[in-house]
């Protein structure tokens, strides 16, 4: 099998006398053309330079890219290469503008978006289970987003290997959003931990859940036709080492300050470089860069299913990776990355909550006149949409996050008011909607 590589300028084409050109007169075309913008929010690689128009000045993109990489100054992080070579980090100018307001939203302005607290608890189970789904889908968990959220739900047990991982996602998500656990350090014992959480009954090789991978593992990173060897992870003396200086680095103890959001994207590039269990350490570099935030009290990310938006754009989120190891060690790429999609989380975010509160808001002041309260009003809702659906004093209560007496009196309230009729199935009583519920309201 084949180490894949890409593709690098060759800088031999340029000659002496050429790059004594460009050298003595960097600032000048640089600043005239505007070469910055190949550095910012959009953070190119050599392949997408060899595309742009060259300025007058420049003879070739191998030029263009030569004058790009002389004004890439970045800064030493903590992670190292399997030639003991250190990852390095810039800082585009869009990232201040988006360190900032993701500052101002999730300290003040997103915490405080005008949710009552059951749109609150709502909202954050919606978001905990689209991440579950989507970060498992990224990982080829093969089951519909649609039977996916009705078996979490619901609180179906999942049959299949494919649900199995999304259920396990789902619990891992629980787990990083604990109190109790945030107060802590993260310790290896805690990592292998949130690790079997993820992998329980997934894995081909039981032991494997609860240890670190071993060179006789023989773990190494495929592209998806398995055909071509994308990375491949540190030996396991190595892995020790680094691993705890990981932890150190998730745990402040490095006496140096780095946004919570840069370091918690670092953290995430460096589980999977560091690759430190047998299978499913994508999902558990994205567990922690969630975890790292809620430590920082970035609530707001409770609510935001990143990999939903990584999902549909794999290419780049592999990519991000390969760049950032093969293109000097120049983690900008997985930084820029991220954070582009994060960008553009919260701004969906944001715009469909705007939305949904419209929607609502129209909706409750026709519904007023039923006296209900907004969990009753949410559940009509839901059965005008859904009618071939339903629910019980389970489902109700996990959804919500209410007590199962609190349930049982929503539910009952629907069925006095003739909105729901109940059938025993099995062990549950499930609620459906009328037939002519819509004519009722």
């Amino acid at each position: 099998m084949i180490e894949y590589k890409i593709e690098k300028p060759d800088f031999y084409k340029i000659s002496e006398k050429r790059k004594n050109f460009l050298n003595s007169n960097m600032f000048n075309i640089y600043n005239k053309n505007n070469l910055w913008k190949y550095s910012n929010e959009k953070y190119y690689f050599r392949d997408k330079i060899k595309f742009q128009q060259l300025p007058e000045e420049l003879e070739s993109c191998e030029e263009l890219w030569y004058i790009i990489k002389l004004f890439r100054i970045w800064n030493p992080t903590l992670i190292k290469d399997n030639n003991s070579k250190r990852f390095t980090i810039l800082k585009p100018n869009f990232l201040e503008e988006l360190l900032h307001n993701l500052d101002l939203s999730l300290w003040w302005k997103f915490l405080w978006i005008d949710f009552n607290e059951t749109e609150r608890k709502t909202f954050l189970q919606n978001g905990i289970t689209e991440e579950a789904i989507s970060s498992s889908q990224l990982e080829w968990a093969l089951t519909s987003s649609k039977v996916a959220k009705d078996m979490i739900t619901k609180w179906r047990k999942a049959i299949w290997k494919d649900e199995k991982m999304i259920l396990n996602n789902y619990h891992a998500m629980q787990f990083v959003n604990d109190k109790d656990f945030l107060k802590q350090d993260l310790s290896l014992e805690s990592l292998i931990e949130l690790q079997s959480i993820l992998t329980k009954w997934t894995l081909d090789e039981k032991d494997q859940e609860w240890r670190l991978r071993k060179n006789s593992d023989e773990i190494i990173i495929q592209n998806w036709e398995w055909t071509q060897i994308l990375h491949t992870p540190p030996e396991e003396n190595i892995l020790i080492w680094e691993l705890q200086k990981l932890l150190n680095y998730a745990n402040d103890k490095d006496n140096t300050f780095t946004h919570p959001f840069i370091k918690a994207v670092l953290l995430h590039f460096w589980i999977w470089y560091l690759h430190p269990f047998c299978d499913w350490n994508w999902r558990t570099a994205r567990i922690i860069f969630y975890w790292y935030l809620l430590k920082k009290w970035y609530w707001g990310f409770s609510y935001i299913p990143i990999s939903t938006l990584i999902k549909k754009s794999r290419i780049q989120y592999k990519n991000a990776y390969l760049y950032s190891e093969q293109d000097d060690n120049d983690l900008t790429y997985f930084l820029v990355y991220i954070a582009n999609k994060t960008k553009l989380a919260f701004t969906d975010f944001e715009e469909y909550t705007e939305k949904k509160k419209k929607k609502q808001k129209d909706i409750f002041s026709e519904l007023n006149y039923l006296q209900l309260n907004d969990r009753q009003n949410k559940l009509i809702i839901y059965f005008l949409d859904n009618p071939k659906n339903y629910t019980n004093n389970s489902i109700h209560k996990n959804y919500y996050w209410i007590a199962i007496d609190t349930a049982k009196r929503d539910l009952e309230k629907l069925l006095e008011k003739w909105f729901l009729t109940k059938i025993k199935q099995g062990k549950y009583v499930n609620y459906f909607p009328v037939p002519n519920l819509s004519e009722l309201i």
